[in-house]
């Protein structure tokens, strides 16, 4: 559990979302620059010295150290490239799940490395060699023509709907206050012809309250609070249980859904029992959906929809 809180955490500090780990106003420092970029690339952060991460980490993103720059510029660069933009064409992380969503209609999860590793081996048959940077462009130019991510800032509006998908169960047997809560977009959300959050992506959530059951047939209760998606940029787009919400689970889940601390979810949890009755534990199984919406506008630099971009090429 704590691995994973600080895989959640440093992952979240590379791609700019440094409030939801320190306090608001706050810059990372070196350290912590690097273990965001560590761990978005491999999973983890190394604990050896800062000059041999920063020069593991240079081979593997560039090809060679950049020993002719000072240690604290080589790490700000490393993070800027990873974790920043690089003008028109998305960071590294953008442009990587511009990748992965043209070819597995979707982000698939998992440390950078490993999904371009894996996309190499789906797209050429085995993993290719060079830098990551190297590799990273190779995969843009099989997936996009020119070599080009075609991406468009838009405003993903307040209120915009988003299906979700728990990825893991949930039981109010063993549930607790705090506890991370898994789960993933489950549909490709447009803003016209542009791709601002892909099926795949994940988000952050905990478990806010657990109520056990009751007598007069009361069902336990999970209170669920969400907090944020994440868009193809990397930005943090904040969601929670709205009114909207509620009301588009119910009208898709229809009379098989059941409403679980303000949340509606497919599965019927069990019939209420009579006045001497314990109610019963609840489960959200794992592939249950739902729905959440967006907080406030949000600007996103979104991915445009490759035949759209070819179209606009062409006019």
């Amino acid at each position: 559990m704590k691995k994973f809180l600080s895989f959640i955490a440093s992952l979240a500090l590379c791609l700019g979302l440094a409030t939801s780990v320190f306090a608001e106003g706050a810059v990372p420092v070196a350290s912590e620059q690097l273990d965001a970029v560590e761990t978005a690339l491999y999973g983890t952060h190394q604990s050896s010295s800062m000059m041999e991460r920063m020069e593991s980490l240079e081979d593997d993103i560039y090809g060679a150290p950049d020993a002719n720059r000072n240690i604290l510029d080589r790490i700000q660069s490393a993070y800027d490239y990873v974790c920043g933009t690089n003008g028109g064409n998305g960071s590294f992380l953008q442009k990587l799940n511009a990748v992965d969503s043209r070819f597995n209609a979707q982000i698939t999860s998992g440390p950078a490395k490993t999904r371009i590793e894996d996309l190499e081996n789906t797209i050429y048959g085995q993993a290719q060699g060079g830098s990551l940077n190297q590799r990273l462009d190779r995969l843009v130019e099989t997936a996009y023509a020119g070599g080009q991510v075609p991406v468009e800032a838009v405003v993903l509006p307040k209120d915009s709907l988003v299906k979700i998908e728990f990825t893991s169960p949930l039981s109010s047997k063993t549930a607790r206050t705090g506890d991370p809560v898994s789960f993933k977009v489950a549909d490709n959300l447009y803003v016209n012809d542009v791709l601002v959050l892909s099926k795949g992506a994940t988000g952050v959530a905990e478990v806010a309250k657990v109520v056990q059951p009751r007598s007069f047939g009361r069902d336990a209760r999970i209170d669920v609070k969400f907090s944020h998606v994440f868009a193809v940029d990397g930005n943090q787009v904040p969601i929670y249980i709205g009114k909207l919400a509620k009301q588009e689970a119910k009208t898709a889940a229809g009379a098989a859904g059941a409403t679980i601390g303000g949340m509606i979810v497919l599965g019927p949890i069990g019939a209420i029992g009579g006045a001497f009755v314990t109610g019963q534990s609840i489960v959200i199984p794992e592939g249950s959906t739902t729905y959440v919406q967006v907080v406030q506008d949000q600007n996103i630099s979104g991915i445009v929809y490759q035949e759209a971009a070819v179209a606009a090429s062409n006019e």
